[in-house]
């Protein structure tokens, strides 16, 4: 992830087009939210009665707030803006409604208008009091990875002090008084650099205890909500009004009785942020590709951080998971058990077989198919019964193999693009062998009033130096898909081969800003190059652009799902001495093709190999193993046990 501060740079606001250079732009929409309507309309249901303690982390995938926690839907759930969130995910408020559009109040009022909302279903306070130290306490960051904030920008909490009702007015009419709110706590918009003087924490706590007996009743609410602003100089252009914009997180929610404002510590040992491709360079490549080589592909290491925001030290125990497309666990890594300090005193854990575990020794099966699709979940456990909040205990990484290199994750952060005429852009790709590009995707940013219509080439290089250009269409313009994936494909006309390093990008024809996916948790920037005028230069951003090479059908055998179990029989069992026999029981099975593995019971790999008839297990001592037989082709799996007592 990219966590330079010197990364928060860039957002540039374009005023006039002097000179060409490349720049970040703030976001027009937010496209994870666009076109989800039947997610939208479920968490617009009646208000749920909820008790204390009321606990959100907002740890899950979003990117709507859990709707058995709150009442609205506008606020955005990620793990994308934030810089060192409290634990993994936070609740971003910008400048766009819950479909991912600027709000109308913007058009009505640019200098100041109220955008997004979090609000709470009601909390039963009834049978409580001032003397039971209700406190609730939060975490919250200015820009993170998005835009500041302006001064007259601000973050509010407000308190519910009268519920909406009916009444009847002097005309005897039945009308409704709304919602009374009561601000208890504002924060004025800032850089994240002044906010944080770019060191720890880059999130700061506020607790308020609540104190005026009117809050105590079963139906109090509480909400979060941010004024918005855009630029009203007159010589800014459309362009310059990024709804990703002004940008607020909040992470880590905690109403409770019994509290005291100097207690900072929690029983919870957390992911701080989310999983990472086992891949060493792309976040999704043709399966077709990694086969051929896979060690060359993936990381040596991953990276995770995990914290402790207890006030003590903890043990808890580390592991991950890999399963296929029926959910079987093909692979297993056992971090054992270790110590954390809390993150107050040593900050993050650094034991080396938890944060930087090892990506495990050929780790998925081989055998060909037109895609894959495996998840990589991550799991902490404090002790034996766990801590008091595990559901950001869990991570997971959605490992896909299709038709495409990808170095994004899918989700931009903010817009990139050249301003100048004829401005080039091109994204290298390095292939494992050759084969048949048929499309490429792009994924561009919305923009007020049709801005980014600018005319383009699609342009495919050998070489930038000398130039040697594959293939350039006709002139074509952007196209918007929505949904959560909303990649326009444009196809060649007709596919072209192409092996070792490509260059896939863009020329363009005026002066215009073409606002191109930009997602600053990527770290390609060594593969990004532009061209202003006649040379060829390296972006200063590290992050990613959202474009993606599409290559044609394989000629492979389809993936299908497993069969719940292969035919096997493991004896004698017990096993008194050092030779454990396994026959195959599964006809037709080729044994060169089957691979075992023998774990204990707490998910180590103990030994891992092709198939042999007689298994020495002599060096192992008394005690219930777990043995693993895999049929990678057939994606066919059984697991045993059987005890050594001798």
């Amino acid at each position: 992830m990219n966590k330079a501060i010197s990364a928060f740079i860039g957002f540039l606001l374009l005023s006039t087009v002097a000179t060409a250079q490349e720049m970040l732009l703030p976001l027009l929409s937010n496209p994870r939210k666009a076109a989800i309507e039947t997610q939208i309309k479920t968490q617009n249901a009646e208000p749920k009665q909820l008790n204390l303690p009321f606990r959100e982390d907002f740890s899950y995938p979003g990117p709507f707030p859990d709707p058995a926690l709150w009442a609205d839907s506008s606020a955005f759930i990620n793990n994308s803006f934030a810089v060192h969130a409290k634990t993994v995910g936070v609740a971003t408020f910008d400048a766009l409604d819950k479909q991912g559009n600027i709000y109308e109040e913007a058009f009505e009022n640019a200098y100041q208008f109220v955008a997004d909302h979090l609000t709470s279903h009601p909390i039963s306070l009834g049978e409580l009091a001032p003397a039971d130290s209700v406190l609730l306490s939060f975490y919250y960051q200015p820009q993170g990875k998005g835009s500041a904030p302006r001064d007259r920008d601000s973050l509010v909490l407000e308190f519910l002090r009268s519920p909406g009702y009916y009444d009847e007015n002097e005309e005897g009419e039945t009308v409704w008084v709304p919602d009374e709110w009561e601000s208890v706590w504002r924060a004025e918009g800032e850089s994240l650099a002044n906010f944080a003087n770019e060191s720890f924490p880059y999130f700061k706590r506020v607790a308020l205890f609540i104190t005026d007996p009117a809050f105590f009743r079963n139906d109090f609410r509480f909400r979060f909500k941010n004024y918005s602003s855009f630029s009203i100089e007159t010589n800014k252009t459309p362009v310059n009004m990024g709804g990703n914009n002004n940008i607020w997180n909040i992470d880590y929610i905690l109403l409770d009785q019994g509290r005291s404002v100097f207690n900072e510590s929690y029983f919870d040992i957390a992911f701080a942020d989310g999983a990472s491709s086992i891949l060493k360079h792309y976040t999704s490549m043709p399966w077709s590709h990694y086969i051929i080589n896979p060690q060359s592909h993936l990381k040596s290491n991953l990276d995770l951080k995990i914290t402790n925001l207890g006030g003590i030290i903890y043990n808890y125990v580390y592991r991950y998971f890999i399963q296929d497309e029926s959910g079987t666990n093909i692979r297993t890594y056992s971090g054992g058990t270790w110590n954390i300090a809390p993150f107050i005193q040593e900050g993050y854990q650094n034991y080396q077989p938890h944060t930087n575990p090892i990506v495990i020794q050929n780790p998925l099966p081989t055998a060909p198919a037109a895609e894959r699709h495996f998840k990589v979940i991550h799991i902490i456990r404090e002790g034996v019964a766990g801590d008091s909040y595990q559901r950001n205990d869990t991570i997971v990484y959605e490992q896909v193999f299709r038709n495409y290199f990808a170095y994004d994750d899918g989700v931009p952060e903010s817009g990139y693009g050249l301003a100048g005429k004829n401005a080039r852009g091109a994204y290298r790709f390095i292939l494992s062998k050759t084969d048949t590009l048929e499309a490429v995707q792009f994924f561009f940013n919305r923009t007020l009033s049709e801005s980014n219509d600018i005319p383009f080439y699609l342009t495919v290089w050998k070489n930038l130096d000398p130039e040697e250009i594959l293939y350039e269409s006709e002139v074509i313009t952007p196209e918007f898909e929505d949904g959560l994936n909303g990649f326009a494909t444009f196809y060649l006309d007709e596919p072209i081969p192409v092996s070792d390093t490509i260059y896939i990008g863009w020329r363009q024809l005026n002066e215009g800003f073409l606002n191109i996916g930009y997602d600053a948790n990527g770290q390609a920037g060594q593969n990004i190059f532009y061209n202003i005028g006649n040379e060829w230069v390296p972006t200063i951003y590290e992050g990613a652009l959202m474009i993606r090479p599409v290559f044609g059908p394989q000629q492979t055998v389809a993936v299908e799902l497993p069969r719940l179990s292969l035919g096997v029989n493991v004896y004698p069992n017990p096993l008194h001495h050092g030779l454990l026999n396994i026959r195959l029981d599964e006809p037709g099975l080729h044994p060169e093709e089957v691979r075992l593995e023998v774990f204990d019971l707490s998910g180590r790999l103990l030994l891992s190999g092709e198939y042999i008839k007689e298994l020495d297990v002599s060096a192992f001592s008394n005690g219930i193993y777990l043995l693993r037989i895999t049929h990678p082709p057939s994606h066919q799996s059984r697991a045993l046990r059987f005890i050594i007592a001798r």
